[in-house]
């Protein structure tokens, strides 16, 4: 096993798949995790969540019981429903690709001028802050709704809810700060790949070539492809934690 694939080992995928693309370094912080998270919440942040802790076991399931037994089926659904939305970015049908009632977005145009054009990279990087704000809208729905099970359940329950309200504005101001950089990245590979089918590649007029299987272009799609899966991916990690708690036969063990 390579250096390289060894030190990606247990990384997230979207982790991964940058590290493969040589567009982020694979080296894991050293770094405890508890500094890092007490490096996110400042001053002001502290106070409130204080004050919050104090009350938190006041906090008392909602009266009417929560019917859960369909959360497995529900995140189940939603994440069926997003990733589907993600592929139909990528067909080929000349007809716009419409997912539960709405168009996808589409790909930059493939044509000599659109892609040696200085914007075609930037063409791309908004292509893909669209996926990223309606991942966010869709994850943030299957969220609402995980948390209203999870408020209805049981106290411990609603107590993990409550905790998860109170600390949610700060991860998310978090991860848009870190996923922002993406698209840069995205087309930063784009830039590498585009310079070196110039300089490699005597087909370099024609577009439809890129496209087929082994094509510079095809590779680019489908690699921007799998990032927004796996991106898909790690803004589910937090949720999936709230399932495991909703489907948990004992998910947290009661005082005595």
């Amino acid at each position: 096993m390579s250096k390289a694939t060894s030190s990606s080992l247990g990384q997230a995928p979207l982790v991964r798949r940058l590290t493969d693309l040589d567009l982020v370094s694979s080296l894991p912080s050293k770094r405890v995790f508890a500094n890092r998270l007490a490096d996110l919440i400042d001053i002001s942040h502290a106070i409130t969540l204080s004050d919050f802790f104090t009350t938190l076991d006041s906090v008392r399931a909602c009266p009417e019981p929560a019917n859960t037994d369909a959360s497995d089926s529900l995140f189940d659904q939603h994440r069926a429903a997003i990733r589907a939305s993600i592929d139909a970015s990528f067909m080929t049908q000349e007809d716009e690709p419409i997912i539960a009632g709405k168009k996808a977005f589409r790909l930059p145009a493939a044509s000599d001028n659109t892609l040696n054009a200085p914007e075609a990279a930037v063409s791309y990087e908004r292509f893909y802050s669209l996926h990223q704000s309606e991942l966010e809208r869709r994850v943030a729905q299957l969220r609402k709704a995980l948390l209203a099970q999870l408020q209805c359940k049981s106290d411990a329950l609603a107590q993990v809810a409550a905790i998860e309200v109170a600390l949610g504005p700060i991860f998310v101001k978090y991860s848009r700060r870190c996923l922002a950089t993406l698209p840069k990245l995205v087309a930063k590979r784009f830039e590498h790949l585009r310079l070196h089918q110039h300089q490699q590649d005597w087909v370099a007029g024609e577009p439809k070539l890129w496209l087929q299987e082994g094509g510079w272009l095809a590779r680019f799609h489908d690699e921007l492809q799998q990032l927004l899966h796996a991106e898909l991916t790690l803004r589910l990690q937090p949720l999936q934690g709230m399932l495991s708690c909703l489907t948990s036969e004992d998910p947290i063990r009661e005082n005595p």
